[in-house]
């Protein structure tokens, strides 16, 4: 065999044994390990990766959104520079010397830095234009070559991505920094710091750990988070096959999901609060400029309707550093905040006595008020600004004597004391009411009844310390005919896009009769009516209350004041607290908040609609005697005569008679026997003199003022009392006028 021969068979050995070695690993990767070669490829482009669930959001009772969740940016810019590179992937040099580049080229950066720095200062409206653009300029010129600079953190989605759409800009803004997204998510509450505390703060940014109803019905609003089955597609990118949808990732590579096995995230639930948003808007406000007028260092606000313990309003509000009344994390002043309450207790006391079968209580008992000593041991008892007198118990407690009920509880208990705090405490929340939000609850303190002074000063509601919403609790008991329920702040949990109610919850099923709630009442329409929150006195709508006034320490210029009470009174559907630390004034400077409160829930709850017709209005009129007088009818004090007549065309009032084309009207006697007809009169403004803006409101003054080229400058709230300078006075040239606004009694 020839040379040649034998390399020819030798390559054809080697040719037979190499394609059968491919042919026997072709068979073997096919059907011997093709189930195992498969499963590998698979893992390498298809992979469960975790997915986050979405947290629920939380409603108020009225609709809203209080809290959600919303994508948010950190915007990190790229300032590195790097040698620019051509076509074939190599390095321009121009006259010896590399030439570099940046993400964001200098034209797009000059011509577009502006823009961004308007979307920044659109985002956060508290940092101008100017400021972002000195802080971009400086990290250009300042920020590390080799790595990328953070310019603000928690940017608006919306606004970080219209930065990244901003020609030359998407490569400089960074998506990815330590191998993290950027973008995440915030919890977002619609409303600021309006009812935060209640709504909840985040205690650990990346553990999610919250207050208030965040953090109690976590569980429910958080969700599980699962496992997402994700394919591999190019450039090292995942997409998620979603059940139920076919997603095509190649040509003729179709992937139906439905048979795909997986770990589904389950998103949380929504749940919907007792909060009414416009209740809590005005109860902010209202309790802040009150808070505000009288240098208070903290105060709450608590509404709550009585038959199911829904808290409608919850508003705490604490002086910080820089001078503003906001919601702080971890003090929520209705409940967490203990403080000697004072005279609020006083019916807490009586209702002890009246559950007390030892003896009867009659409401026309006769006590003596001013001052008095009970013993050599104890001070002398005073009420402030009362003669030495004997007044019945219902005068007593209208006008908040502390001499009154040291000496009911020193004829009754003076040998019994222990006996005393006990049925106060069979009816009194002393202990943690134990609230559906996460926050800090202590319990009630009280001092041994041992000593005289310290037994005489529990009467009156010192020697206690209890929260503001224990005690909005036990007068909602007395409103709720006895029966108390217990405060709550989440009304039911949305499931298949309907509300479950949660159960209503009884603390007490019975702490008195019904017959004794109804005279604690009638003893604090009283108060209202002829004591010491008569300021609140009102004709649309009937309000039983009770005032408190506690010294922070003995002999202390600084008391906190509550008011209390419940509404309407006679058939009372609505509780309410007001309470303000630390302000040199009474009790009865809280109730103004309280009938701020209070109107706007009688507005919007059309079952109280107590409105008067005028119908009802004329019959009044008559059964008194008044037949003939307008004093039943609206007044109109120099107002727009468009406004007048849509006004009262609302109310049913005819005989608007204004016969010329005056823009100006005002009130005039009615012009027929029963008064219902009210005449109106034109009011012309002098020319070249100041007009009268006495009795129009703020808006009206302004509106004839401006008309005439008067600057207006104001003071106070309700009608124009006075004016300077007067009316009538020649007008100068660039003329201003100030009033003084009084809100009428």
């Amino acid at each position: 065999m020839t040379s040649k021969s034998k390399i020819g068979l030798l390559f054809l050995i080697l040719s037979i044994g190499f394609g059968t070695a491919l042919l026997w690993s072709g068979i073997k990767v096919t059907w011997v390990n093709g189930d195992m070669w498969r499963k590998r490829a698979e893992s390498l482009s298809k992979n469960y990766i975790p997915e986050k669930a979405n947290r629920g959001n939380i409603y108020s009772s009225d609709g809203k959104i209080l809290a959600t969740t919303v994508p948010e940016c950190d915007l990190y810019i790229d300032f590195r520079t790097y040698p620019l590179r051509n076509k074939d992937n190599k390095i321009v040099i121009e006259k010896g010397d590399t030439v570099y580049t940046s993400a964001i080229v200098d034209s797009n950066y000059n011509k577009y830095v502006d823009t961004v720095c308007q979307i920044l200062h659109e985002a956060f409206p508290d940092s101008s234009v100017a400021t972002f653009r000195n802080l971009i300029d400086y990290r250009r010129k300042n920020g590390k070559p080799k790595g990328c600079v953070l310019i603000k953190r928690h940017i608006p989605y919306s606004s970080w991505d219209r930065i990244c759409r901003l020609p030359g800009w998407r490569r400089g803004v960074v998506k990815m920094v330590d191998g993290k997204s950027v973008i995440h998510n915030r919890r977002f509450h619609t409303y600021g710091n309006m009812g935060e505390n209640i709504i909840g703060f985040s205690k650990n940014y990346k553990d999610e750990i919250y207050t208030g109803l965040e953090g109690y019905y976590d569980s429910i609003l958080r969700g599980k988070d699962g496992l997402v089955l994700n394919r591999r597609l190019s450039w090292g990118q995942w997409m998620p096959i979603r059940q139920g949808s076919s997603i095509t990732i190649s040509a003729g590579d179709s992937v139906r999901t439905d048979s795909v096995p997986g770990h589904p995230v389950i998103n949380g639930q929504h749940i919907v609060a007792t909060i009414d948003t416009r209740l809590q808007d005005i109860a902010h406000y209202s309790l802040e400029k009150a808070l505000r007028r009288y240098g208070s260092s903290a105060g709450c606000a608590i509404l709550i309707e009585a038959e199911t313990g829904n808290v409608l309003v919850c508003s705490s509000l604490i002086l910080d550093s820089t001078g503003q009344y906001l919601e702080m994390p971890y003090r929520n002043v209705a409940i967490t905040d203990l403080y000697e309450p004072g005279s609020i207790f006083k019916p807490v006391l009586l209702t002890a006595m009246y559950n007390d079968t030892t003896f009867a209580l009659d409401t026309a008992m006769m006590l003596p008020v001013g001052s008095k000593q009970f013993s050599v041991n104890s001070k002398v008892v005073k009420d402030h600004g009362l003669p030495n007198a004997l007044y019945p118990l219902w005068k007593a407690v209208a006008v908040s004597s502390n001499v009154a009920f040291c000496e009911l509880a020193w004829r009754f208990y003076n040998n019994r004391r222990n006996e005393l705090f006990n049925q106060v405490s069979k009816i009194f929340p002393f202990d943690n009411l134990n609230l559906d939000v996460v926050g800090k609850e202590y319990k009630s303190r009280t001092n041994k009844l041992r000593y005289d002074n310290d037994f005489l000063r529990f009467c009156y509601g010192y020697t206690s310390a209890v929260s503001p919403m224990r005690m909005a609790t036990f007068y909602n008991a007395i409103a709720n005919k006895g029966r108390m329920v217990k405060p709550r702040f989440c009304k039911g949990i949305i499931k298949n896009g309907e509300l479950e109610e949660l159960p209503i919850k009884v603390i007490n099923e019975r702490i008195c009769s019904e017959k004794t709630a109804e005279t604690l009442r009638d003893m604090l329409i009283g108060v209202v009516e002829e004591g010491t929150g008569d300021n609140i006195k009102n004709d649309t709508y009937s309000i039983a209350g009770k005032t408190g006034t506690a010294e922070t320490s003995p002999g202390a210029p600084t008391s906190n004041a509550t008011f209390v009470g419940f509404f309407p009174a006679d058939k009372p559907k609505y509780t309410c607290l007001v309470m303000m630390r630390d302000i040199s004034t009474f009790g009865r400077n809280a109730a103004p908040v309280f009938q701020d409160i209070a109107d706007c829930v009688v507005s919007l709850d059309k079952e109280l609609d107590c409105r008067p017709t005028m119908k009802e209005m004329i019959e009044k009129r008559r059964e008194q005697g008044n037949i003939g007088t307008t004093h039943s009818l609206p007044s109109v004090y120099k107002a727009p005569q468009a406004s007048v007549r849509m006004a009262q065309k609302k109310m049913g009032i005819p005989g608007i008679s204004v016969t010329n084309r005056s823009r100006w009207c005002t009130f005039s006697d009615a012009v027929d026997s029963l008064g219902t007809e009210a005449k109106y009169v034109s009011y012309e403004c002098p020319m070249g003199q100041m007009p009268n803006c006495y009795g129009m409101t703020i808006k009206d003054a302004l509106l004839l003022c401006r008309s005439m080229g008067i600057d207006v400058t104001f003071e106070g709230y309700g009608k124009v009392a006075s004016q300077e300078p007067k009316a009538r006075t020649p007008l100068p040239r660039n003329a201003k006028v100030h009033l003084k606004l009084q809100k009428k009694q």
